[in-house]
């Protein structure tokens, strides 16, 4: 880099024409002034020296004291010679961001971004520009052009209890958008009561459990479904018990014996998850037409076999 003498000037001038001549400033001001112009001498001896970080870490906190583009596009040109070809990009970029850059600023910061982009790779962050942003060690702010190695970057947020990290992998000359405000944590959800755990179709019923718009949710008829089964499969099973019992009896074997066990076995299944599924669909029918009971469950269900089938008792109320 061959230092500018107009772009050292310009920001001597920036130094000595902050106020009128004939005003008096206060002592912190002037001392700032004076620092910057020292650290900004000092950047200019270091960069001499060839010792280009330490001469970009100079020019930043020169333009820290006193803002300006002249020092942010030195502190751009010693990065590249330090070959920290990001925070090169990123002092440039921040001279196009900067108010105060004119617009021969604006097109050496351009030149230069031109000619690093195909070697880096750049996140793009939007959303709210008050939050605080940390990809990898540094810290940015929302809706801010950031310039990145090429490679993995993890991005998370400062200061937000409980958000998530993003973990951004990116190639040379890509361009990856991430959204602050998608990393914030999720709003609890209320707590749900146990007729919801029970129901995979929430999307059908309103906040106080009723169905929307008057129908009814799939969950009711899921349940009625498994009502209905039951009881056919009991009256299908009931019946072959029929059948065996009347076979044995007129010719007592072993054959029938057990067909007839194990029928009288199936019907009482049948029973209890006819029972079971009608008693389920029912209670959700009257939560989708918006009669939501006091209390959801039936406490218990037995199951007494008799002669050729089964009689169910539950107990319990809806």
């Amino acid at each position: 880099m061959i230092f500018s003498r107009s772009r050292a000037l310009a920001f001597a001038c920036c130094l000595s024409a902050s106020a009128p001549l004939w005003s008096v400033q206060p002592a912190s001001a002037a001392e700032e002034k004076d620092d910057a112009r020292r650290f900004f001498k000092a950047g200019q001896k270091a960069f001499a020296a060839g010792r280009f970080e330490e001469a970009a870490r100079a020019f930043e906190e020169a333009f820290r004291l006193a803002p300006h583009p002249a020092p942010l596009i030195n502190a751009g040109d010693s990065y590249e010679k330090a070959g920290e070809l990001a925070l090169a990009a990123r002092s440039y970029q921040r001279v196009l961001d900067l108010a105060q850059s004119g617009e021969q600023d604006r097109q050496d910061a351009t030149d230069h971004l031109a000619r690093l982009s195909p070697k880096l790779a750049v996140i793009q962050l939007t959303g709210d520009e008050s939050v605080r942003v940390r990809i990898d060690e540094d810290e940015f702010r929302g809706n801010q052009r950031v310039y990145v190695a090429p490679g993995e970057h993890d991005v998370t947020l400062l200061d937000v209890s409980g958000a998530a990290s993003k973990r951004v992998d990116i190639a040379a000359g890509a361009s990856r958008t991430v959204n602050v405000d998608s990393l914030r944590p999720k709003a609890k959800a209320d707590d749900s009561s146990d007729d919801e755990a029970l129901d995979p179709d929430a999307d059908d019923v309103t906040a106080d459990g009723s169905a929307k718009r008057g129908g009814i949710s799939a969950i009711t008829w899921v349940s009625l479904g498994v009502g209905a089964v039951g009881a056919g499969a009991a009256v299908y099973f009931g019946l072959a018990v029929n059948d065996a019992e009347s076979a044995y009896n007129e010719k007592p074997n072993q054959d029938d014996f057990d067909r007839f066990n194990q029928n009288k076995l199936l019907t009482n299944v049948s029973i209890g998850v006819s029972a079971v599924g009608f008693g389920l669909g029912t209670y959700f029918l009257i939560r989708d037409l918006g009669k939501k009971p006091e209390t959801a469950a039936v406490r218990s269900i037995d199951v007494a076999p008799v002669p050729g089938g089964a009689v169910v008792f539950s107990s319990g109320r809806f």
